[in-house]
């Protein structure tokens, strides 16, 4: 057997072992990176989980707190004003003054009644569950708008049942947005937009107020705390959020989810 048949067999074997190294270390890193990203996905999924946990437990409380306003102090108030109605009543005829401090007492009694049912609507927002997310929508506008503000709602698609949790993360997000721009922005004008584009629904909320610098805001662990609720209802369906926004005109927040992969919920109870 010649030497140079010896060579080539032999660097024949060393190219075959270096292809076989360089095929099974490929193989190994693939490998390690699916992995990985297998590892990435079940965190990823887990916070989710954690996130909408934390959410239906703020939606339960909120509907503790809810049904312990209206049953509780409610039920106090209706009777604390019936019993000033009979006492103003015996008085009428005997003191006069005494009759205008229970009209001056009922006067405020009517005014933490009302303030009693708008908190727990704002707590439970009944209209959603029985009328639907667009009903919800117009009754908050209507409730935000005052002499300084107009609030209108902006929905071109007809309406339809969608998700019932869906529908509650796109009205939470309204409400936060809506109370972002009550507080922050100095708005005159908030207008609500329900967009539905094949299998995605976007609800924006656009106002005319100051603005903001939202890099700025947003590495400021004190401020844009609005902005983060928004961005973590969304991520629990996969949604995202976009702003545009800069001081001196006024802020746009567009929230996209789309309807694929999404699976019909209760309200969170």
């Amino acid at each position: 057997m010649s030497s140079g048949f010896v060579i080539a067999v032999g660097t024949a074997v060393l190219l075959t072992m270096a292809v076989f190294i360089i095929v099974f270390v490929a193989y190994y890193q693939q490998k390690q990176v699916r992995q990985q990203l297998a590892l990435k996905e079940m965190q990823e999924q887990h916070r989710r989980e954690l996130m909408a946990a934390t959410f239906r437990g703020q939606e339960g409380e909120r509907r503790r707190l809810a049904e312990d306003l209206h049953d509780s102090i409610g039920t106090m108030l209706s009777v604390t004003k019936m019993n000033l109605n009979q006492i103003e009543r015996f008085s009428k005829e005997n003191n006069v003054r005494l009759s205008l401090q229970i009209q001056k007492t009922r006067a405020i009694l009517d005014e933490t009644m009302f303030n009693v049912r708008r908190i727990s609507r704002d707590l439970v927002p009944t209209t959603l569950e029985r009328f639907g997310l667009l009903a919800a929508l117009e009754e908050l506008a209507d409730r935000a708008t005052s002499d300084d503000l107009h609030v209108q709602v902006d929905c071109p698609v007809v309406a339809e049942q969608w998700p019932s949790s869906l529908e509650l993360t796109l009205y939470r997000i309204a409400q936060e947005l809506i109370n972002n721009a009550i507080r922050h922005a100095r708005a005159q004008q908030v207008v609500v937009q329900l967009y539905r584009f094949d299998n995605e629904v976007r609800l924006s909320v656009l106002d005319d107020g100051v603005g903001f610098d939202f890099d700025a805001i947003m590495e400021n662990k004190q401020r844009g705390i609005g902005l983060r609720n928004v961005e973590s209802r969304l991520s629990v369906m996969n949604g995202h959020v976009t702003v545009d926004a800069a001081p001196g005109r006024g802020t746009r927040v567009h929230a996209q989810v789309s309807l694929q992969n999404l699976q019909p919920a209760t309200m969170p109870g």
